[in-house]
């Protein structure tokens, strides 16, 4: 019942999240061309104590993002992504190797720097995570959130700060390639559920007593008999990264620009004039 609330009490939180985004991007003042929308498939990977720190495997991402126009130097942006993480862990004594699939929700800033066709940009902005970490072992998957395998409670929705970098290449006026590499800094040590430096085997519950016991192939280690067992390092919060490739388009009448695209650029935009006869 209470891990029902509180997926429940997830679900809500991250609503109101979506809700006033959407809200703030609602009530900016706009025109036809201040809204612009991009989508695309992408990588991720990991980055904490079972990596040591390290990029992992890539796992599978997909983002959708909304664009606001301020300026031709300032734009806003939200997005949504689903994405994979997964490490085989690196401590072959500690044996916490891990996957998950989880959800975020972000608003960043975003810089433009010289526009042309080719333009880069960098952005910084807040936003939360869904925290799904699947433990691997000898007889299987376990839950670690259920499970609490440092006597902690796992975050089910945890904060991230992205900050990140691309190119945009404009096709047409209305029709770009969007090129995005992304960090993502967790504000919390748990995206693989790895957080405290020493465990209390006393402290820890039957779930996470048969978890431990399951990492070893060896059928005489018993756990209970330890004191302790070791886990990772608080001082150091988790990551992950992104990379994505993206079409982005800006919604008229004719949404790849093959119809008189140029009535659609903005008229204090420095761009060439390639192709365009203003007669």
């Amino acid at each position: 019942m209470l891990l029902k609330a509180q997926s429940k009490s997830v679900q809500v939180f991250t609503s109101c999240v979506i809700l006033s985004c959407l809200t703030i991007f609602i009530s900016l003042p706009t025109q036809a061309q201040d809204w612009s929308f991009a989508v695309g498939p992408g990588i991720s990977s990991y980055i904490g104590d079972v990596s040591d720190q390290k990029l992992t495997k890539p796992g599978f991402a997909l983002n959708a993002e909304a664009w606001y126009y301020l300026n031709d130097n300032f734009q806003l942006k939200s997005g949504l992504s689903f994405y994979n993480i997964s490490a085989d862990d690196v401590d072959s004594t500690r044996m916490r190797s891990f996957r998950a699939s989880n959800f975020e929700v972000y608003t960043s800033a975003m810089y433009y720097f010289k526009r042309g066709f080719i333009t880069p940009f960098a952005y910084v902005g807040i936003g939360f995570t869904t925290n799904n970490p699947m433990g691997q072992s000898t007889i299987g998957e376990w839950d670690l959130r259920d499970v609490e395998p440092e006597a902690e409670k796992v975050p089910g929705l945890v904060g991230i700060v992205p900050f990140g970098m691309g190119l945009e290449y404009e096709i047409t006026p209305v029709l770009s390639v969007v090129a995005d590499l992304s960090l993502r800094y967790a504000l919390s040590d748990q995206l693989d559920a790895v957080s405290k430096e020493i465990i209390q085997v006393d402290a820890l519950g039957a779930d996470a007593l048969e978890y431990h016991s399951s990492l070893s192939e060896y059928v005489e280690r018993q756990v209970n008999e330890e004191p302790a067992l070791r886990g990772g390092s608080s001082s150091e919060g988790d990551m992950y990264g992104m990379f994505s490739l993206k079409i982005k388009f800006i919604p008229t009448a004719s949404i790849f620009g093959c119809i008189d695209p140029y009535k659609y650029s903005r008229p204090d935009r420095r761009r060439k004039q390639r192709n365009y006869d203003p007669l």
